[in-house]
């Protein structure tokens, strides 16, 4: 069995950013939307398609760091008043759309995606999201409908030099600006890269950091606390309550 989820947010937004100059730009976004997971539906053979939506509200990131996400710009009101609409079109497609309040969208992709795996389904995300790469095993990938790529095991290690369950300890020393997360001042992709490779964990770096050369000592000195509090907001939960069952997800190509 095929599960493919759907960052819907992630989706919507890029394909209304292409359309938004046309009179019809929600018309225009709903029909691509459509189209897009149809089509990656078909390609995977995907049984089962779930889309995950996010309400805009307070999550526990923004409680533990209040700059999170900060300077990203507003969604347009136009499809911030269209998103209802646009659900509803997802629904009667016969899409099991999926909401859950106080919930970052992320971590409920997170939560359905790894609980799906280790059930034994092959799962895709479908998103452009890097902070999904996390994920990725042997059963589980990550699909960027809009370049083409998907991220596995094997890419994920190409790109980063890492596994990818290290992702979050990397993030936690680089920073990751699309967020606004903080880091470590002064270790960038390269260095953040190498001590990993070398102690294979934030954790295990920590505990060694007096070894380390000086101006990686005294970085991680002053700004430990910075790094792990960036861990914790960039690492995706998979303990969310969804209360749903693989039967919610069963996917009906139209005309089937």
């Amino acid at each position: 069995m095929q599960l493919l989820i759907i960052d819907a947010m992630n989706l919507i937004r890029r394909i209304y950013a292409a359309a938004q100059e046309s009179e019809l730009a929600l018309d225009a976004t709903r029909s691509h939307c459509l189209s897009v997971i149809g089509r990656n539906a078909e390609q995977l053979n995907a049984t089962h398609v779930a889309v995950v939506f996010e309400q805009k509200c307070t999550t526990w990131r923004h409680e533990v760091w209040p700059d999170y996400k900060l300077g990203r710009p507003p969604m347009p009101q136009e499809l911030e008043q269209g998103l209802d609409d646009i659900r509803r079109s997802f629904q009667q497609a016969g899409l099991c759309c999926i909401e859950l309040a106080g919930w970052e969208g992320d971590d409920v992709v997170a939560t359905l995606a790894a609980r799906a795996a280790f059930a034994g389904l092959e799962v895709t995300v479908l998103s452009t999201d890097k902070g999904f790469c996390q994920l990725v095993n042997a059963r589980l990938k990550v699909r960027n409908h809009f370049d083409r790529h998907t991220w596995d095991e094997l890419t994920v290690g190409q790109k980063f030099g890492l596994l990818p369950e290290q992702l979050a300890d990397f993030w936690a020393l680089t920073g990751d600006s699309t967020n606004h997360l903080p880091g470590v001042p002064g270790i960038g992709p390269k260095t953040a890269g190498q001590l990993l490779d070398q102690h294979r964990s934030l954790d295990l770096l920590l505990a060694a950091h007096a070894s380390c050369e000086t101006r990686v000592h005294n970085a991680l000195a002053q700004h430990w606390p910075q790094a792990l509090l960036t861990r914790a907001l960039a690492k995706l939960r998979t303990d969310v309550p969804l209360g749903l069952n693989l039967h919610d997800l069963r996917w009906q190509p139209p005309g089937a």
